[in-house]
């Protein structure tokens, strides 16, 4: 009964944070939508090459255009939703520096959560507008046959997607704890997730073997779409949802090792 009434109690918080994110968004109108449209043409600008590229290729990789759209608006929307919803990553290195966590460690919430709840990130919004837009047209272009099952799917593979996204930069986040600059880190693996746009095929063997198995991002990008446009080629995909839980479980154990060996600002 006492872990129901602490799910209850943190799916409350969480919502109180959402109102207070959406009050923001509402207050400052111009910022909202200067984010908003920022995203979309860094998106629109990407679809533009992509069309580019296939107006002299018809297929990349044993794959279509309108193939190669779904597995790039998979990859796109469940990027852009970790960027709005868990953006926290990039704020735990500022915490740690300016001695924030130490106020975080005594409120009667999870530290992480606290961070995860205060990090949503506008710029994201647009991304996930022109994400979503995307995967429809291209699905509207595409004999797929869908089902209960292959929709609740598809959910699944975009929160796992998110997830998965957070929860390796997290794992290099948590080293702030030890190292003092870690964003220059970040960056780099926030890059390489942008490769699940496209099909692993056209990758050497190596950037294959570290999108799948050193930093997985594919299994809930990647695979999840292949499987839904060729259930053939199921392999792992079949497991694709699940990935989030389990790359978020081995972060989380390394984020605790972290904030256990936390000294303070002043340590």
């Amino acid at each position: 009964m006492q872990h129901r009434r602490g799910v209850r109690y943190y799916f409350d918080l969480y919502g109180v944070y959402l109102r207070l994110y959406f009050r923001t968004l509402v207050a400052y109108r111009a910022d909202t939508l200067v984010a908003f449209f920022g995203g979309l043409l860094t998106q629109v600008s990407a679809l533009l090459f992509l069309s580019s590229i296939f107006r002299h290729i018809p297929r990349l990789a044993g794959w279509d255009y309108y193939e190669l759209l779904f597995i790039f608006s998979v990859s796109l929307t469940a990027g852009a939703l970790s960027i709005v919803f868990l953006n926290a990553p990039f704020s735990i290195h500022g915490y740690i520096r300016r001695g924030t966590l130490d106020l975080m460690l005594i409120r009667p919430a999870g530290t992480l959560f606290q961070i995860v709840a205060m990090s949503q990130e506008i710029n994201g919004i647009g991304s996930v507008a022109t994400g979503l837009a995307m995967m429809g047209y291209a699905m509207a272009h595409l004999p797929l046959e869908w089902s209960a099952g292959s929709v609740v799917y598809l959910a699944l593979a975009l929160l796992s997607g998110m997830i998965v996204k957070f929860a390796v930069l997290l794992f290099f986040t948590v080293l702030a704890f030890w190292v003092f600059e870690m964003r220059s880190v970040l960056y780099p693996v926030t890059w390489l997730f942008d490769f699940t746009q496209y099909p692993l095929g056209v990758f050497h063997p190596f950037m294959r073997g570290l999108l799948t198995y050193v930093l997985p991002f594919s299994l809930g990008t990647y695979y999840p779409a292949v499987y839904l446009l060729r259930p053939e080629l199921h392999g792992a995909a079949l497991f694709a949802p699940l990935a989030g839980l389990l790359v978020a479980a081995v972060a989380y154990g390394f984020w605790r090792i972290g904030l256990r060996h936390y000294e303070s600002a002043s340590g």
